[in-house]
């Protein structure tokens, strides 16, 4: 009984090498990491946001050629902006995210999964 036991563990150990050397050459990557929605803001913080994002000194206008939805993963080559430091003073939990205004809303993507995770208008 111990001898089919520790066969069977060997077997598995040798399966789950074999599948991780394959996943490695054939260059499979994990899947892409999901972004979460935002959180939720009042609307006096995102008044306080359009604003601060209207003062911004950047050419911030894109042309994005995706539905503009969240969840909408935005193209690798978009060149999207920091929110300026008083964003993470009105609104800290924004204060990870990028953004880029585009069809007059303020586009808040999530930088590490390229996915829109909010819309604000202009």
């Amino acid at each position: 009984m111990r001898s089919r036991l520790a066969f069977l563990l060997s077997f598995m150990a040798l399966a789950l090498s074999a599948s991780l050397a394959h996943a490695q050459s054939t260059g499979a990557t994990a899947p892409p990491v999901a972004a979460t929605p935002a959180p939720q803001i009042s609307a006096e913080q995102e008044n306080k946001i359009r604003d601060s994002v209207k003062n911004a000194k950047v050419d911030h206008v894109a042309k994005l050629p995706i539905p503009l939805t969240v969840g909408a993963e935005v193209p690798r080559n978009l060149h999207f902006y920091p929110f300026p430091k008083e964003v993470a003073e009105i609104a800290p939990e924004y204060g990870s995210y990028f953004y880029v205004v585009a069809a007059e809303k303020i586009v808040v993507i999530d930088p590490l999964s390229y996915r829109i995770v909010a819309i604000l208008p202009v």
